[in-house]
């Protein structure tokens, strides 16, 4: 007897209630062993591969939320608009105002980015050059690739930040170190690490700490007044417990 076919939109209502889905599920859906069959039927659909986890998760366009940097995180699995993490790095990349650091595009994507820029590096889909004692990344077009390295040397030669009395100015490596140490605060601790810095600064501070840091003035903001005001319950944490994403178990 043959196996009735599952119409195009059965497949977007299971899409749909799963939100996000793997291989294995499709084709236990679609009932077929190819991969091939599934990728057949996913072209004919608005769909999207996951940036991250090797792009082994699948959703659809208007499954999607993506955010103005045109990214959708769902239970920690990370989706771009862009297409698939090279292809991320490639765009932010070419689109960027002074072209990006490894860490700087960590911390914008998520990701680890390391493997990517250097295949797309190696693909001579961008540009690397070396300023100060860092790697930058900037577009191949020869006129955006001009205009992003004079805006990152002048970010480099005026950056400074008042410590205390002093006035010191960042070096390469101090800057890589910030970028990495605030990576890895929670939300809550970067928004009072900022407003304590931006408190050394002064007037104006807010401003340059968000630009540093390339976050919103209204954070720093926050987290300066949280600060002066004393407002803070140092029990307190950014989620209850058990909360947030649940983890994503590989498959073996």
């Amino acid at each position: 007897m043959r196996t009735k076919k599952i119409t195009n939109q059965a497949l977007i209502e299971f899409i749909i209630t799963k939100k996000v889905v793997l291989m294995a599920e499709l084709k236990d859906f679609l009932q077929t062993n190819a991969n091939m069959t599934v990728y057949r039927r996913l072209k004919e659909l608005s769909y999207i591969s996951s940036c991250s986890h090797s792009g082994k998760y699948y959703s659809l366009n208007e499954i999607a939320k993506f955010d103005q940097s045109g990214l959708w995180i769902y239970d920690s699995i990370i989706f771009s608009v862009y297409g698939n993490l090279m292809e991320t790095c490639e765009h932010f990349i070419n689109n960027s105002e002074s072209g990006y650091n490894e860490l700087e595009l960590r911390q914008i994507i998520g990701l680890d980015v390391k493997e990517s820029l250097l295949n797309l590096y190696k693909k001579n889909k961008i540009v690397r050059d070396q300023l100060g004692n860092q790697f930058m990344y900037f577009s191949v077009d020869p006129s955006k690739k001009r205009s992003q390295i004079i805006l990152r040397k002048k970010q480099f030669s005026s950056r400074s930040l008042n410590i205390g009395k002093l006035n010191n100015v960042i070096t390469d490596e101090l800057q890589a170190a910030i970028i990495l140490f605030y990576s890895i605060l929670d939300e809550r601790q970067r928004r009072l690490y900022a407003g304590l810095e931006s408190f050394k600064l002064g007037h104006g501070g807010d401003k340059v700490i968000a630009e540093f840091l390339k976050i919103d003035s209204h954070t720093v903001s926050k987290g300066r007044k949280e600060l002066i005001d004393e407002n803070i319950d140092r029990q307190k944490t950014i989620r209850k417990k058990g909360g947030g994403r649940k983890s994503i178990k590989k498959n073996a």
